[in-house]
């Protein structure tokens, strides 16, 4: 139990690590002349193709029909939103903002936990979820930009993109029978289904500028085959951690995100970031402690 436990735990902080840096790769299509929604649509592509091939035996035998299909469809649901909101939004909004939006994951899972998991929660869960929101509002918050609050598409796109994180991260908990590889097809399944209709209402050029087809080929390619490996991950680490543990890891992607957007895009980080940032750590920690004291 605790040798899964550290796997589930290392499996997230990959997770993590790929989210906190993919806006970089966004914003560099964005360069090559491709929308939001073209970049999100043909990486899940190629996702849900690699997803397919690994997944294909048991696709074959329908080995879904123990689940029910409305959690099947709330689990397209709940990843197409957290995917394909987090993408849109990256490329569109500013990095740090979006990305404290998208925490508020935490809320929505606490919230759906006890109702869906029956979960019980207990305080050194809840003082770690404190930690690591308080953490986020310290090292994000800016007097001249008020309250983090939704101000424009964006970040309303990151905010729906964290409802749906944080209900995928106890729907993965409600299907344990579930197996991973076809719950990380139906997932990205989902994520190209969305990406494809919301494409339909996106104005603007969505295929790369002629000089930059290649480039734009490789990225999408690399970017399609980390998204499937990171959604195993994600499943395997969902499936061997309490909600609560999970949900104080995934803010270290904030950490992640703060020093990548000043190091690459300029985005100064002060003392308020550093401290929020030690609160999101310490977060982690305490719910590492509790996982492996109890």
């Amino acid at each position: 139990m605790n040798q899964h436990r550290t796997l589930a735990t290392t499996a997230l902080l990959a997770v993590v690590l790929f989210w906190g840096l993919s806006w970089v790769a966004y914003r560099e299509l964005y360069l090559y002349g491709m929308s939001g929604m073209s970049v999100s649509l043909a990486m899940t592509t190629v996702a849900v193709l690699c997803s397919g091939v690994f997944s294909f035996k048991l696709i074959a035998r329908r080995a879904w029909r123990g689940t029910p299909r409305y959690l099947i469809a709330l689990i397209m649901l709940a990843s197409a939103f957290s995917n394909v909101g987090f993408v849109w939004g990256m490329v569109h909004g500013e990095v740090m903002r979006v990305m404290l939006l998208f925490y508020l994951m935490p809320v929505w899972s606490a919230l759906l936990a006890p109702l869906v998991l029956k979960e019980r929660s207990n305080w050194v869960g809840n003082l770690a979820i404190g930690f690591g929101l308080l953490g986020a509002v310290i090292m994000l918050y800016k007097p001249e930009l008020g309250f983090p609050a939704p101000s424009n598409p964006a970040e309303w796109a990151g905010l729906l993109a964290g409802m749906g994180s944080g209900a995928l991260n106890v729907l993965v908990r409600k299907t344990p029978e579930l197996d991973d590889e076809l719950r990380s097809f139906f997932s990205l399944a989902g994520s190209v289904v969305l990406s494809a209709v919301w494409l339909q209402f996106e104005a603007g050029p969505h295929l790369p500028t002629a000089e930059h087809v290649g480039g734009a080929v490789l990225i999408l390619l690399g970017l399609g085959v980390f998204l499937f490996m990171i959604n195993r991950l994600y499943q395997y680490g969902l499936r061997h951690l309490t909600t609560h543990q999970a949900v104080v890891i995934f803010p270290v992607e904030l950490v992640i995100g703060a020093v990548s957007s000043w190091w690459i895009a300029g985005e100064v980080m002060g003392e308020p970031a550093m401290i929020g940032g030690a609160l999101i750590v310490s977060a982690a920690f305490i719910s590492a402690w509790w996982g492996k004291s109890h």
